[in-house]
């Protein structure tokens, strides 16, 4: 069984921090991803994985991240704190 993990990147420090995830689906580790990102405020980007497989990636807005583009096909869903 894999699980969900979260590589939490900071400007200037990749890598800053690997934290797991308390999820059963994709779904409910995006809210538990949502929910970090409230805790690591000037975070740069979230890399949300199920083992080896890219589930999201979260950037921060606040740090002149543009805002996804809607239908956009991409193997990945990018998505930006609120």
């Amino acid at each position: 069984m894999d699980s969900y993990y979260c590589i939490v990147n900071l400007p200037g420090v990749p890598v800053r921090d690997i934290c797991v995830l308390d999820a059963a689906s994709d779904e409910a580790a995006d809210r538990a991803l949502q929910d970090l990102a409230r805790r690591w405020v000037g975070f740069e980007t979230l890399y949300l994985y199920c083992g080896e497989r890219v589930v999201t990636v979260l950037s921060n807005p606040a740090l002149g991240f543009a805002e996804p583009l809607p239908d956009l096909p991409l193997p990945v869903r990018f998505a930006t704190a609120a």
